[in-house]
C-alpha cells in the first residue's frame, strides 16, 4: 500500500511538471504578442483570435482527449501531448501571419487538453485528499509560467519577442524525460460508454456558469488587458517586463494559494473557501472598475488561484460516475469563458475602456454567485466532504 501511494504521488509531481515545462511559450505569448503584434505580422483584433483558438479547440475536443485517454492511457498521452506543446512553442518563434499562428495555436490547444486531464486524473486519485493533490499539482504547474513571465520577459528583451519562443522550445524538451517516467494510475480510468464528446456543454449549471465567468473574466479579459493598462503609462519594453511581472505575481500567489486552498477544502469542506474566494474575485472586479487598480488586481489574483483548486474539487465531489468526464465539462466550460474574453476584449476595446469591462464582470459574478447558493448541487455539496 505504502509503494502504490508513494508511486501515486511520483505521477503527480511527474505529470504536474510536464505540464508546467510545457507552458513555458503559452505563457510569455500572452505578455509579448498583444505589445508587438506586428512583429507576428497580425493586427490587434487578431491576437484576440489569436489567444482564444486554443480554448476554442479545447472547448470541442475535451471529450475525444477523455475517449482517447482510455485507450492510449494517460502515460502516452502525456507523451504525445508533451510533444506538440514543443512544436507549437518553436513556431511562435519561427512563423508569423494569423494562418500559420493559428495552426500553432490549435496544436498548443490539443496539447494542452491532452496535459491539463492527466494532471487532473493524477490528481483526483486519492479521493480522500483530491483538493490537497489538486493544489499541489497547480502550485508545480504554475514554475514554468513564472520563469516565462520573469527570466522569459528579460530574455525577450534580449534576443527579440519572436527569438525567444526558440530557446523556451529548447528549454521545453526537458519534460519529455518526465512525461517517459510517469507510470499507470493506481486505477484504470474509466469512462462512460455515452457519447461523452457531445454532452460536455449541453444544460449547464450554477458552476458551469461560475467556471464559465472565471474563464470570461480571470483568464481572458484580466490576462489580456493588463499589459495593455501599463501601456498608458510606459513604454511598450517596460510595458512588458511591468505585464510579465503582474502575471509572475499571480503565478507565485497560486504556488501558496492553490494548495492552501486544498488543505482547508480537504480539512473543513468546500463550501466555505468556495464563498470566500466567489466573493474576493467580485470585489477585485468591482475595485478595479472603479479605477483602484493595483488591490482589485491582488484580489483576483488570489481568488483566481483559490479557485483553479476548489473548482475542480467540488465537482469531483459531486461525480456520481466519471469523475474525468466531469473534470473535463469544468475545463470546457472554462475554456468557453477564456475564448470569448479575448476575441470580445479584441473588439470591446475599439469602443470601451478595460475598467468599465471589469466592473460589467463583477456584476456578472455576483448574479452566478446567487444562483449557485440557491442551486440543488450547491445543497448536494456537504461542507464537511
Amino acid at each position: 500500500m505504502l509503494a502504490s501511494q508513494k508511486s501515486s504521488w511520483k505521477n503527480l509531481w511527474l505529470s504536474s511538471s510536464v505540464l508546467s515545462m510545457s507552458l513555458l511559450g503559452d505563457a510569455l505569448l500572452y505578455v509579448v504578442l498583444p505589445v508587438n503584434a506586428y512583429l507576428f505580422g497580425v493586427s490587434m483584433v487578431w491576437v484576440g483570435v489569436l489567444l482564444a483558438v486554443n480554448r476554442i479547440i479545447r472547448t470541442f475536443t475535451y471529450g475525444w482527449i477523455v475517449q482517447l485517454a482510455e485507450t492510449i492511457g494517460l502515460r502516452n498521452l502525456c507523451l504525445v501531448s508533451a510533444v506538440m506543446a514543443i512544436i507549437s512553442t518553436a513556431g511562435y518563434g519561427l512563423l508569423s501571419g494569423p494562418t500559420a499562428l493559428i495552426i500553432s495555436r490549435v496544436i498548443w490547444g490539443l496539447s494542452y487538453a491532452g496535459l491539463l486531464l492527466v494532471t487532473l486524473a493524477y490528481a483526483v486519485e486519492d479521493s480522500s485528499k483530491t483538493a490537497t493533490r489538486v493544489g499541489l499539482s497547480r502550485a508545480v504547474e504554475q514554475v514554468g509560467p513564472l520563469l516565462a513571465l520573469t527570466a522569459g520577459t528579460w530574455l525577450a528583451s534580449k534576443v527579440g519577442a519572436k527569438d525567444v519562443f526558440l530557446y523556451l522550445a529548447g528549454i521545453s524538451l526537458l519534460c519529455i524525460p518526465f512525461a517517459l517516467a510517469l507510470k499507470s494510475p493506481l486505477r484504470k480510468i474509466k469512462t462512460p460508454r455515452t457519447k461523452t464528446k457531445y454532452n460536455l456543454l449541453f444544460s449547464p449549471n450554477s458552476f458551469d456558469l461560475s467556471i464559465f465567468l472565471m474563464g470570461l473574466g480571470i483568464d481572458g479579459l484580466f490576462t489580456i488587458t493588463i499589459s495593455l493598462m501599463w501601456l498608458d503609462f510606459v513604454n511598450p519594453g517596460t510595458a512588458i517586463m511591468l505585464g510579465g511581472f503582474f502575471l509572475a505575481g499571480r503565478r507565485l500567489v497560486e504556488m501558496v494559494s492553490a494548495p492552501l486552498a486544498g488543505i482547508i477544502s480537504d480539512s473543513f469542506g468546500v463550501k466555505v473557501p468556495l464563498i470566500f474566494a466567489l466573493i474576493l474575485v467580485i470585489l477585485g472586479f468591482l475595485l478595479v472598475g472603479m479605477g483602484s487598480l493595483i488591490i482589485g488586481s491582488i484580489l483576483i489574483i488570489l481568488a483566481r488561484g483559490a479557485l483553479g483548486t476548489l473548482f475542480p474539487a467540488a465537482v469531483s465531489l459531486l461525480a456520481t460516475r466519471s469523475k474525468l468526464e466531469l473534470l473535463a465539462r469544468n475545463q470546457a466550460w472554462r475554456d468557453v469563458g477564456a475564448a470569448l474574453g479575448p476575441l470580445a476584449t479584441g473588439f470591446l476595446l475599439v469602443v470601451t475602456s478595460p475598467m468599465l469591462l471589469h466592473t460589467v464582470l463583477s456584476g456578472l459574478f455576483i448574479i452566478s454567485f446567487i444562483w449557485l447558493l440557491l442551486s440543488p448541487s450547491w445543497k448536494h455539496l456537504q461542507n464537511g466532504s
